[in-house]
């Protein structure tokens, strides 16, 4: 028979875990305190009490050959006539509580019918005692039951564990069922996908990982997903998270599945949309100011009793069950995260330390994550890991605070406070208007603690933000990644400060390695992937990889005479760029009237791409910063529209048209890249290059070159996407002649360098390939 663990406090979480949603919850050092009651308050008890008295209990599952063993500590526990059974909690509110929370006195119960059934007793005396940290009792609750009641209590949470188990347990059966039936979803493998496909099983089935390089239009993401799933439904991993940098990169996993729909496929996929795309309700995620906050857990399980008769769980499929139930659609999606067998969402969602799904990452490993376009990871997880203390915000909003409340409120003292911590730094009295700090005293650490706690604990006091033109989690949210970032160890930092009357503070993350080491390591595999992964020991190394984690680079399976790439003597180094202006836009001219197509000529910013558009007298579309789903996908359709028409876009390198978009066939005839992608200098880039310059001796190469090279490589991948597609891209930079950007191209690039007549050359390439 089957036995499956399951922790009292997990039981009873599953029904009682709260009507209302309240996003933020308790203090920031909520959990060390809490332990500290809980020790304080035993350490106070008589010599005829027991503390962390271990229960165990086996509950047979009719028709599903399973038995739970149900297991969970009394905190404290006192034998006699009617033993005593009690529950401690922290409570740190000024005012003492009314009455027991009904999980804090469900778990108690549930020890109670175990203690009663395990020892034949005839009932107990069920205790929630709240204390402070120091183990004073701030409220206490008795509660005598008899072991029929006990009982009774017992199977209101057990019951509904039970009905969501078994519905899992079928679905998992009819699931792994049709994995083991399920086919590669084409007629056959490309060069390289079924190598790829074996790389990523072994990842899963030995819990490593795997660092893979691989063209762009090759058919990553199948490569990834198939074997994937074929693992889980051999049970080697639980769920598959497919994460990826841009919402515009989950177009490949989608497709992917949508092929693999077209057989008998049972898979329960969530595509997890971002909180703000999500809410119906523009207003505070509170039951005071939402409707659909106030009872959502009330109304959740019959919502996720519905959706479970489906396998496709879309934003808008989500959307539609929660309007029916008047539950809020993200937390939903949440709820659903912990049952998917593929969800796909964003980065954030499993290396976040501030907003990482709990529920899943910190619970169990028996989780695989495939993570596309794998080379945002580097910046993506720094930004997650850094954090800031804004000065300048904080005195707006605490005009805000002192006007509504005072300036004795508890909100008001600790934002003083804070800006009185960040006058105090030791920033030398120069002109200069931002620089790096040696360190940060501890007195700094603790004004930013009380300013976090005063936040929290203040949050249902009505306070219009709105009157300091800034929104609240523009602020908190930075400072308590901020907070958590002073916890790291400080080696892996650097403190730095911008800003001379409006001060702002940052930590920021250097060495991203260990820590995406550390939260990947017990994974049930981990593989990441990308077409610009080059050089790939490199990131291998950067990214936190070990001996015993694998590499993998796929050749191009591409003929190289598809792809024609010039390349032209421009100098576009900062200096030279308005110089250049001229010579790119007859640049872009001369590939456009070679052959009347669909091109996009790519810029290294939004403000070089407008001083070019000037001197540009052809018809063209440029990109908008900050633009809307529908607004990016208007921009894109006259590449897939029928008609052919010809269209010439201006973008950003590394923007949202220069990666993650698939444009096959006719749809895009070339790129024109502008500069070789080198991020702004700035105090941030300039920090990463004195420490790779420290820690690897070619600073240059990783805070500049690399990412700036991977930028160009992923806009030049946009024109080949199958194997009969035909294209060119034109490099507009004097640096591609040098061998150090030359090693950074992909190795199946052959550049040539055309200066004299590239239009010529291009339309001996359209000539060519005119009857192909």
């Amino acid at each position: 028979m089957e036995q499956l663990r399951v922790a009292v406090r997990t039981l009873v979480e599953f029904t009682l875990h709260g009507a209302d949603i309240r996003r933020l919850g308790g203090q920031v050092r909520d959990m060390q305190e809490g332990m500290l009651g809980h020790k304080a308050r035993q350490a106070l008890l008589g010599d005829d009490w027991q503390a962390e008295v271990p229960l165990h209990m086996t509950v047979p599952v009719e028709d599903e050959d399973l038995e739970l063993l149900l297991s969970g500590r009394m905190d404290a526990f006192q034998d006699g006539d009617v033993p005593v059974i009690e529950e401690i909690k922290l409570w740190q509110h000024r005012e003492p509580p009314a009455a027991a929370f009904a999980a804090h006195e469900m778990q108690a119960v549930c020890y109670g019918h175990m203690l009663c059934t395990d020892k034949g007793l005839d009932g107990v005396i069920v205790r929630v005692v709240y204390v402070d940290r120091k183990g004073k009792v701030r409220g206490r609750f008795d509660t005598p039951l008899t072991a029929q009641e006990c009982r009774e209590r017992f199977l209101t949470v057990l019951e509904p564990y039970v009905h969501r188990l078994r519905v899992l347990r079928r679905h998992r059966r009819a699931r792994d069922a049709s994995l083991r039936a399920l086919r590669f979803p084409f007629d056959g493998y490309r060069p390289g996908q079924r190598e790829m496909a074996v790389q990523v099983y072994t990842a899963v089935r030995l819990h490593r990982r795997l660092f893979a390089s691989m063209p762009t239009g090759t058919g990553k993401s199948v490569a990834a997903l198939f074997p994937a799933l074929k693992a889980l439904g051999e049970g080697l991993t639980g769920q598959v998270y497919y994460l990826t940098a841009r919402t515009t990169q989950r177009q490949g996993a989608l497709e992917a599945i949508r092929r693999m729909r077209r057989q008998p496929l049972h898979l329960w996929t969530l595509t997890l949309d971002a909180k703000d795309k999500q809410c119906p309700c523009r207003t505070l995620c509170h039951p005071d100011y939402c409707e659909r906050a106030k009872g959502h857990f009330l109304r959740d399980f019959t919502a996720i009793d519905e959706i479970m008769e489906t396998d496709d769980w879309s934003p808008e499929r989500i959307r539609e069950v929660a309007d029916r139930h008047c539950i809020c659609p993200f937390e939903f999606s949440l709820s659903l995260a912990e049952l998917a067998d593929l969800t796909i969402c964003d980065y954030n969602y499993a290396l976040d330390p501030a907003v990482h799904i709990q529920r899943i990452f910190d619970m169990t490993s028996d989780v695989t994550l495939l993570i596309d376009e794998a080379h945002n990871l580097l910046p993506r997880v720094r930004d997650m890991l850094s954090g800031v203390v804004d000065g300048g915000r904080i005195r707006k909003l605490r005009t805000v605070v002192g006007k509504a409340a005072g300036r004795q409120h508890v909100l008001y003292k600790a934002m003083t406070e804070v800006l009185r911590a960040i006058d105090d730094l030791p920033i030398p009295l120069t002109e200069a208007e931002e620089g790096t700090l040696p360190g940060l005293p501890k007195a700094f650490d603790q004004a930013c603690m009380e300013l976090a706690d005063a936040f929290i604990t203040t949050q249902n006091e009505s306070f219009n933000w709105d009157d300091a033109g800034e929104k609240l989690g523009d602020t908190l949210l930075p400072l308590l990644s901020f907070v958590r970032a002073r916890k790291r160890d400080s080696t892996e930092y650097a403190w730095l400060w911008q800003g001379r009357k409006s001060k702002a503070i940052h930590a920021f993350a250097l060495d991203v390695a260990d820590y995406f080491a550390e939260v990947t390591k017990r994974l049930s595999g981990v593989v990441c992937f990308s077409a610009t992964m080059h050089p790939l020991e490199d990131m291998k190394a950067l990214l936190g990889g070990g001996e015993e984690d694998a590499c993998f680079a796929m050749p191009s399976p591409f003929p190289r005479e598809n792809l024609l790439i010039l390349q032209q003597d421009v100098n576009t180094r900062y200096r030279n760029r308005e110089n250049a202006c001229g010579a790119i836009a007859e640049a872009i001219r001369s590939a456009v009237c070679a052959k009347p197509g669909r091109y996009i000529a790519f810029f290294p910013s939004f403000a070089y791409m407008r001083q070019v558009a000037e001197m540009l007298d052809i018809p063209h579309q440029q990109q908008r910063s900050g633009m809307t789903d529908a607004e990016r996908a208007d921009f894109l359709a006259p590449y897939t529209d029928a008609a052919g028409k010809p269209v010439l876009s201006l973008c950003v390198l590394g923007g949202v048209f220069a990666e993650g978009i698939d444009l096959p066939g006719d749809a895009l005839d070339g790129v024109i890249i502008v500069g070789v992608g080198l991020p702004q200098v700035n105090l941030f880039q300039e920090t990463l290059r004195a420490y790779y310059d420290r820690t690897m001796d070619a600073g240059f190469l990783y805070a500049y070159m690399l990412p700036g090279m991977q930028k160009v490589a992923q806009a030049v991948g946009r024109v080949i996407r199958t194997e009969t597609d035909r294209g060119m891209a034109i490099l507009l930079d004097d640096r591609y002649r040098q061998g150090a950007y030359r090693r950074l191209c992909p190795e199946h690039w052959t550049i040539r360098p055309e200066n004299r007549d590239a239009q010529t050359a291009l339309e001996r390439f359209w000539r060519a390939n005119e009857s192909k």
